[in-house]
């Protein structure tokens, strides 16, 4: 009995321990944070954020490169407290794909096409992916093409989250994902866009995303956000 129990007790640790690792061990580690796995680099894409400073990013404001301070790098994530302004990359980038995780506590925005360049706001030329801490289906929810496309069937999320956007820009065709689900398409100038727009806060914006080669941008709209993983991949033309 004894040398039983011993036994039964040695597989019953076992099968705990089992079940203790197998999740992990069948998920693998998290990956490390702003690092490009030996694939992605292979396929072409580079990171616009590496983990540690906020080189490879411009202020909005002064047109130079940005300099740490209300955007700092916090926890390996580009984060802004209060008062940086938005920032946008150093390169430009025309037919590409991008990918991104962010987390934030109010509102704030993924921009594309930018053009510093442009007077006024970024946003005045640049279409803005809205970043909020809650769903919903409307023009201005999280994950739409702000006033432009709302995002269709997204599941809500928690507002301590770390939500992913994943963007594909060939030719001014976009695709764009949120949390791993397609959540609508576009054509730049197409019929569809064009009525979009004209019932849009846009309508007389002149030149609205038509900054073929534009930046990416992100949004200070006055909410503590930050971002993680930003990487991009530049594709060729497809006409």
């Amino acid at each position: 009995m004894k040398t039983s129990a011993m036994h039964i007790l040695s597989c019953l640790l076992i099968l705990a321990a089992t079940a203790a690792l197998s999740p992990g061990q069948a998920a693998a580690a998290d990956p490390p944070l702003n690092q490009l796995t030996a694939q992605e680099k292979a396929d072409g894409w580079q990171l616009l954020f590496d983990g540690k400073s906020v080189k490879g990013w411009h202020s909005w404001r002064t047109k130079k490169p940005l300099e740490a301070g209300a955007w700092s790098v916090v926890d390996g994530a580009l984060t802004l407290s209060k008062g940086g302004g938005d920032i946008y990359t150093d390169e430009a980038f025309e037919n590409f794909e991008l990918t991104l995780e962010w987390q934030t506590t109010g509102n704030s925005g993924v921009l594309l096409r930018v053009n510093p360049e442009a007077k006024g706001p970024i946003y005045g030329v640049a279409p803005e992916i809205q970043i909020e801490p809650r769903t919903g289906s409307t023009k201005n929810s999280t994950a739409a093409l702000y006033d432009i496309y709302p995002p269709s069937d997204v599941e809500p999320i928690q507002p301590d989250s770390w939500n992913t956007v994943r963007v594909r820009l060939v030719d001014g065709h976009g695709e764009h994902w949120f949390n791993g689900q397609q959540v609508y398409t576009y054509t730049i100038g197409s019929d569809d866009w064009n009525t979009r727009i004209a019932a849009s806060k846009w309508k007389n914006s002149k030149g609205f995303a038509e900054t073929a080669l534009g930046h990416i941008g992100l949004q200070d709209h006055g909410a503590k956000v930050a971002f993680r993983n930003i990487k991009i991949r530049q594709l060729p033309a497809e006409k």
